[in-house]
């Protein structure tokens, strides 16, 4: 008795089933022509036995990678030698591809892990660049795109600087006032996308015969936090930048005064309103903040009226007030080079509820007008 192979009858329901497949990588098979390929004759199988389905290779038959008949007919046509050195490229190409991921792993282990030793030290390694990671993102993260329909002059609303007039000078120790005037450090704790424009404004404040400034660069991690980066130096102006959020400054001077003398500062962008930024509200927010550092204060607190071309200027349009001018220039010749000391004048002085007394202190610059001044 004749029967149909179990076989057969697969390969038929197998065939019926995958035209769709085939026909979408760009053929067109019917199962009409899958049933007329020629096939293997059928094994004869024992009666009462169960015929046991072909074995699917996926492409390898005998055991042996499948080979086509040109790589059969070019293998067969290569020489010992270029067997030799195939394989030796291959050996080659397997040991370079070794010392790249080994390289890896040792500059991942060193830079990223902090060279632990031991486990314990692996895992805190591993979370300590997790949370670096975190830092990172947060930092970048939440911040305007542009400032399109933001009043920009309506961001001085919260400058704590708002209303002070007076110069502050630093500590005498970095006067020289027959030599240059004040001797200043700049610490540069900028990322790279801030390199422009602290580099103009420094170039812009130096043509001020007042001021002989050093610029010191601090390696930067962005990961570092807000604090770590704009971290106080004595004796010096630091200049940072972080995402503070939104604040309503931009930027923001932060001098620490000691018996009327300022002994440290800290120069701060906010990314939040500046990651995105043009160049020139960049450069102004630059110029402005470095300024405050140098003890000046506004030459004007209206942003809307004339623009005066210095960046000590509230303005609604950045780009005319850039630099720094003849009028900050002249302000810094007053209190650093002249050799009279300013005279130090008692502003204010408040009895607390508590019984203490709060006192203001100030250095009078322009004695002169100290009666316009109200002191």
């Amino acid at each position: 008795r004749h029967t149909t192979p179990p076989c057969q009858s697969n390969n038929i329901l197998l065939a019926s089933s995958s035209p769709l497949s085939m026909a979408n990588q760009g053929y067109e098979l019917t199962a009409a022509q899958t049933m007329n390929k020629a096939r293997p004759p059928a094994r004869a199988v024992p009666p009462g036995t169960r015929a046991r389905p072909p074995v699917r290779t996926n492409g390898y038959g005998n055991g042996g990678p499948k080979q086509t008949a040109k790589k059969r007919a070019m293998q067969r046509s290569m020489t010992p030698e270029q067997i030799a050195a195939k394989k030796k490229q291959s050996i080659i190409g397997g040991a370079t591809t070794g010392a790249v991921l080994i390289g890896c792993g040792v500059a991942i282990w060193y830079f990223a892990l902090g060279a632990p030793t031991t486990v314990e030290g692996l895992k805190d390694g591993f979370g300590t660049a997790v949370n670096n990671t975190k830092t990172k993102i947060d930092n970048i993260g939440d911040v305007l795109d542009n400032l399109d329909g933001i009043d920009w002059g309506g961001l001085f609303r919260d400058d704590p600087w708002k209303g002070n007039t007076t110069v502050t000078l630093w500590n005498e120790k970095y006067i020289k006032r027959n030599n240059g005037g004040l001797h200043l450090t700049l610490v540069n704790s900028l990322a790279d996308s801030w390199q422009k424009e602290f580099e103009a404004a420094v170039a812009d404040w130096s043509e001020s015969d007042a001021l002989t400034l050093e610029v010191e660069v601090l390696p930067v991690d962005e990961a570092w936090p807000n604090e770590k980066k704009c971290a106080r130096q004595s004796g010096k102006q630091v200049v940072c930048d972080g995402n503070f959020g939104e604040t309503g400054w931009v930027g923001i001077n932060e001098n620490e005064v000691q018996n009327g003398r300022i002994i440290s500062s800290v120069a701060k962008m906010n990314l939040f309103y500046l990651r995105n930024a043009n160049f020139y509200h960049r450069r102004f927010t630059m110029c402005h903040e470095l300024g405050h550092g140098f003890g000046l204060a506004h030459t004007d607190e209206n942003p809307y009226n004339k623009n005066l071309g210095n960046c000590l200027d509230y303005t609604d349009d950045p780009e005319e007030n850039l630099l720094p001018g003849e009028v900050n220039f002249v302000k810094l010749r007053e209190v650093y080079l002249e050799v009279e000391e300013p005279t130090r004048r008692l502003l204010r002085r408040v009895e607390n509820n508590d019984g203490t007394v709060t006192e203001t202190i100030g250095w009078l610059i322009n004695e002169d007008k100290a009666e316009d001044w109200g002191l």
